[in-house]
């Protein structure tokens, strides 16, 4: 079967979809670049090269289903069109979307550049929790970090509008979390994490070397306290107890938690530097 350069290489909607023809082979990339259909194509070659519109045929045009197996989203058309592609996109709930895509010169991974070579090495072994817990360290592997239930395969990257912001991210590429908490941030001496768990607000993880935990300086986003965003209003949640279970531990909703410290603010969890002032400078609240 003959193909066609013009339609050979990468196709980006700009937020949805990005599409791969590599001759009969087609890869349908999501919004978060994660494939969501792998098909094989046909389509009359001559009648694309010659400008003509082109509807493409796929072997398989269903994007997701249903946990029961329904067809849920799907793909009802496909077609070049004046140097585009037209892409008629279905969702069952939602009707028919027209998406519009260009070709590009780049992939879809082209913003992001694996700097294994460079840190891989240097990351192993165990790192450990600022707060002095030996007892679940962060180990690396090779390429696989273990912590807790975690054991997953990594990738040490930089983006383009970040060249010298280093993460280590899941091997994939096509999402940034290790199920427990976010990418993880390289520094010269430590690692920190973020965490958001359901309507929880984690502070900042940091972990570091068994020797340099004395010496690293800790962010004050890692010294703030646990906080629920959830928000509670009496007047709406009357009858329901302000307090939420997390991992064993009660929390106060933010609204309600107060924090008794002279270098930390009641509110936020904020450190004062010097002298206690009158309103938080993160925050704004009044801390007398």
């Amino acid at each position: 079967m003959k193909f066609s350069e013009k339609l050979n290489g990468y196709w980006e909607e700009g937020y949805h979809y990005y599409l791969e023809f590599r001759n009969e082979k087609l890869t349908v990339r999501g919004y978060d670049r994660s494939v969501t259909l792998e098909t094989t194509v046909s389509y009359d070659a001559d009648l694309l090269d010659s400008g003509e519109r082109t509807v493409i045929d796929l072997a398989d045009n269903i994007l997701s289903r249903t946990a029961t197996g329904e067809m849920m989203t799907e793909i009802k058309e496909l077609a070049y069109d004046n140097g585009e592609l037209k892409f008629l996109y279905y969702y069952t709930i939602m009707g028919e979307t027209l998406y519009t895509l260009t070709k590009k010169e780049k992939g879809p991974f082209d913003h992001i550049k694996i700097r294994d070579e460079e840190f891989i090495d240097k990351l192993q072994g165990a790192w450990y929790e600022w707060n002095g817990d030996k007892n679940n360290p962060l180990i690396i592997k090779n390429n696989q970090v273990e912590w807790f239930r975690i054991m997953e395969k990594f990738h040490v990257v930089s983006y383009n509008y970040a060249p010298d912001d280093i993460y280590i991210v899941p091997e994939s590429l096509t999402r940034s979390d290790f199920g427990a908490f976010t990418s993880i941030r390289v520094y010269p001496d430590m690692l920190t994490t973020t965490m958001m768990v359901c309507d929880m607000s984690m502070p900042l993880s940091v972990f570091a070397r068994e020797d340099m935990m004395d010496k690293i300086k800790i962010p004050d986003a890692a010294k703030r306290p646990a906080q629920n965003t959830m928000i509670y209003r009496p007047s709406i949640n009357a009858g329901i107890s302000p307090m939420t279970a997390f991992w064993g531990m009660n929390i106060e909703p933010l609204e309600s938690k107060k924090i008794s410290s002279d270098i930390f603010c009641s509110s936020c969890g904020f450190e004062f530097k010097d002298q206690k002032p009158k309103f938080c400078p993160e925050c704004g609240t009044k801390t007398e």
